[in-house]
């Protein structure tokens, strides 16, 4: 949505830069909440109450302007939050939803400047806000631009003039902030105030201290933000700072990124709202990350929050699912030593063509890859050809690495369906008979195709074909890679061993 208005949040975040519940009955006309506009100039037209929530805004209700006023009604009390109403031509303005009952007049070419309300103690002062901060931006904004062509001497005198806005801003919102304490909008305000960062020891090193400055950043991150208060999370100020803290503050990989998880749900557990979306958002996230080893989040979560019973709100049938998923992925997540293909008597089974028994562990290499493939499977049939020129130029001196030198790799390929004649043909016509062809062909005593094990499960194989890299103790590396992934993977893992 284009916003010819300033947004809230860009509002909200700007002066940092710049470094009542009131208990509600129904009325006679039986209606919980009723707002009544009036835009003057606005034509007759649909105009959209909405929220925010989790980084969008969805519609909430709908009214219809005639000569310029609206009424946003309903039986059921809208929740707490941040609203938006959105007018034709991409235009909106934004209002803090604490009362049920409110009225608000404004001019449809000075929405913010305009803008009047009564019966509403939150909206009001959040209106003078907007409009102070709007005109410090309208100041300083032009300043900005003549810093970037001025002289130094003339740089000098527009500094001067930024850093004195910049006070007035930082002075209007601590008085703000103390004179309407009791309001929500004063915890939106407060909720976007970045830490004060201490000087870091004189001891320490440049680096040290920007470590030490960056530390303390995270670790105060969330000070500011009221985790009692579920009408946070309809602000769009809960989802960016939550986004912020775990894709820009955390390092990007799954171990980190749990222990943020465990801050944000700890810290959530002060309101059940707050901490029902944080744990759904965050496990259904890495769910569904397409980055290499980010459902170690997912499980993370699943087994620490659901499996615990804490999930309450998840219908049992949908809790079995999850908990079945992270189930299936637990086994071989990276890092984990890969499943050693043993039935239920902690017998091998895996057997090639001539019936002779290939274990996984017996293998001796620096790198395993380990490939699950369908002898009718016709994405394998063009996958594995490339696989195999992958692992022949690996195996004779890839030129990426230099000094150049063989890569030690060898290749255990588990066909996964049951006729054996396929299986043969498929090797010869794949020019594969070089890699250790292995299958499980077993029956029941009906004569029916079975499984010695459910290594199926345990690979988290539901197609085909499925790429594995194990390290040479047979820990995975990599998994559900393609064949442009191997040469990529194992160049980065041989330069971070130089």
């Amino acid at each position: 949505m284009k916003k010819i208005l300033f947004s809230l949040l860009t509002i909200l975040m700007y002066n940092t830069s710049f470094s009542q519940e009131v208990q509600l009955f129904k009325s006679k006309d039986n209606l919980s909440y009723k707002i009544d506009g009036h835009i003057t100039g606005l034509q007759d037209t649909s105009v959209i109450l909405a929220y925010y929530f989790g980084g969008k805004q969805y519609a909430s209700d709908t009214a219809f302007s005639k000569n310029g006023k609206i009424v946003f009604s309903g039986e059921k009390e809208l929740s707490g939050g941040m609203y938006m109403v959105v007018l034709p031509n991409q235009q909106y303005f934004d209002i803090v939803i604490s009362e049920q009952r409110f009225s608000f007049s404004t001019n449809i070419n000075s929405l913010v400047k305009s803008m009047t309300f009564t019966n509403s103690k939150e909206n009001t002062p959040f209106y003078k806000y907007l409009n102070f901060i709007t005109e410090k931006q309208r100041e300083v904004t032009p300043l900005r631009e003549k810093e970037k062509i001025a002289s130094e001497k003339e740089k000098k005198q527009i500094q001067e003039k930024i850093l004195k806005i910049d006070t007035e801003v930082k002075n209007f919102k601590n008085k703000f902030e103390n004179n309407y304490s009791e309001i929500f909008f004063t915890k939106i305000l407060k909720a976007t105030t970045d830490p004060i960062i201490p000087n870091a020891p004189d001891t320490m090193d440049k680096q040290e201290k920007q470590l030490f400055q960056f530390k303390y950043y995270k670790d105060h991150y969330w000070e500011n933000m009221d985790f009692t208060d579920e009408r946070m999370l309809k602000t769009p100020i809960f989802f960016s700072k939550m986004d912020t803290y775990l894709n820009k503050l955390t390092i990007q990989d799954p171990d980190s990124i749990k222990k943020s998880a465990d801050v944000l749900v700890t810290l959530s557990r002060q309101n059940q709202d707050i901490f029902q979306y944080v744990v759904s958002y965050i496990t259904s996230t890495y769910e569904r990350s397409k980055i290499m080893g980010m459902d170690a989040v997912f499980v993370h979560m699943v087994e620490n929050y659901y499996m615990t019973g804490e999930a309450d709100w998840v219908e049992e049938d949908q809790l079995q699912k999850i908990e079945e998923r992270a189930e299936k992925i637990a086994p071989n997540l990276i890092g984990r030593p890969a499943p050693p293909f043993l039935n239920q008597l902690g017998m091998p089974f895996m057997k090639d063509t001539n019936g002779v028994i290939h274990r996984l562990y017996d293998i001796e290499s620096e790198y395993t890859l380990l490939i699950f493939f369908g002898p009718d499977c016709g994405h394998c049939k063009k996958e594995l050809p490339r696989v195999k020129k992958v692992v022949d130029s690996l195996i004779a001196s890839p030129k990426f690495l230099s000094p150049h030198k063989p890569i030690d790799i060898k290749v255990y390929s588990v066909q996964t369906e049951f006729d054996k004649k396929k299986w043969k043909e498929f090797i010869v016509n794949q020019e594969i008979g070089d890699w250790i062809n292995v299958g499980d062909i077993q029956q029941d005593p009906d004569g029916n195709p079975a499984a010695s094990s459910n290594w199926r499960d345990e690979y988290d194989i539901y197609s085909t074909p499925v790429i594995y890299l194990l390290d040479k103790d047979k820990k995975i590396l990599a998994k559900r890679i393609d064949y442009k992934q191997i040469s990529k993977v194992i160049k980065r893992l041989e330069e971070l061993e130089k």
